[in-house]
C-alpha cells in the first residue's frame, strides 16, 4: 500500500473567535447560503472564504534556503490564475497565511480560521519531505484547505464504501492518528448549511487517494496531483473575478 502523508483539517481553537473573524473579513460569510446560481462544484466552508479582491499575505515560520521558498510559492501560485485574490510572500513571521515545512503532519487549518490563529503558530504544516515527489501535490491541497475548501472525499454525494475497521488500523498504523482524527478527516459528512457544495469531484486535488484495500468492494481513487478541471472552476466561482 502507499504511505502518502494524508492531510488532516486543524479545528479552531475557539468556534465563536474564528466565526467572528470570518465575518470581520468577509460580511458575506454570515450568510448560511450562497445568494446567486452560480454553479457551485466544490466542497467548502462557506462561512470561511477570504474577501475576494485581498491581498494575502504568506510567510515562513522558520529559516529556509531561497530555493525552496521559490518552490513553496511556485506551487501556490498554482491556484492564483483561477480566484480574484492576491498571494504576498513576505518575510518575517507574521503573515495570514504562516507556513511550517518539516512538520510531523500535513494539516491547515480552513480559510479564514487562519485569522483566530495565534500570531506565533502556523497556520499550514508540511510533513512531506520537500525532496519527495510528492511534497507539490501534498502542497497543493493544503493551500486549497487555505483558501477555504474542505475534503472532497466527505462530499454527500462520495458514497464511499469504507472497510472501517480497515481504515482506523492503516491510519493509524501509517499516520499516527488518533481515532478521532480518523473519524474527523475520513467519515465525518457535514449537512451543515454552512457547507458550500456542488458536484462530487473525485479528480479533484482535494480527493483522498481510496485504497481499494480499505473499501467494501472494488472501489478506489488515484492519487490526484494537480488541480482538476472542477477545481479552477470552482474555486473561481468562490472567488469571481471584481
Amino acid at each position: 500500500m502507499p504511505t502518502h502523508h494524508f492531510c488532516k483539517i486543524t479545528c479552531p481553537h475557539n468556534e465563536q473567535h474564528a466565526y467572528s473573524c470570518a465575518i470581520n473579513e468577509n460580511p458575506l460569510n454570515a450568510l448560511c447560503q450562497p445568494t446567486n446560481s452560480r454553479s457551485k462544484r466544490a466542497v467548502g466552508f462557506y462561512s470561511k472564504f477570504w474577501s475576494p479582491g485581498r491581498t494575502i499575505t504568506i510567510t515562513f515560520t522558520q529559516a529556509l534556503p531561497e530555493a525552496i521558498k521559490a518552490r513553496v510559492e511556485q506551487v501556490i501560485r498554482m491556484w492564483e490564475p483561477y480566484v480574484n485574490l492576491k498571494f504576498e510572500f513576505e518575510d518575517g513571521d507574521h503573515g495570514d497565511i504562516r507556513i511550517a515545512l518539516n512538520a510531523k503532519f500535513n494539516e491547515s487549518v480552513m480559510g479564514t480560521d487562519a485569522l483566530s490563529v495565534p500570531s506565533y503558530e502556523p497556520t499550514l504544516s508540511i510533513a512531506t519531505p520537500h525532496t519527495s515527489e510528492d511534497f507539490n501535490p501534498t502542497l497543493l491541497h493544503e493551500f486549497g484547505h487555505a483558501l477555504g475548501l474542505s475534503h472532497e472525499h466527505q462530499h454527500p454525494s462520495a458514497n464511499i464504501p469504507w472497510d472501517k475497521e480497515k481504515a482506523f488500523r492503516y491510519f493509524q498504523e501509517t499516520q499516527g492518528w488518533t481515532l478521532e482524527e480518523i473519524t474527523y478527516n475520513l467519515f465525518d459528512i457535514d449537512n451543515s448549511p454552512d457547507i458550500y457544495r456542488g458536484s462530487y469531484d473525485p479528480h479533484s486535488i482535494m480527493h483522498y487517494e481510496i485504497l481499494n484495500d480499505l473499501t467494501i468492494g472494488d472501489w478506489t481513487v488515484g492519487y490526484n496531483t494537480e488541480l482538476s478541471e472542477q477545481d479552477k472552476i470552482s474555486i473561481s466561482n468562490i472567488y469571481p473575478p471584481a
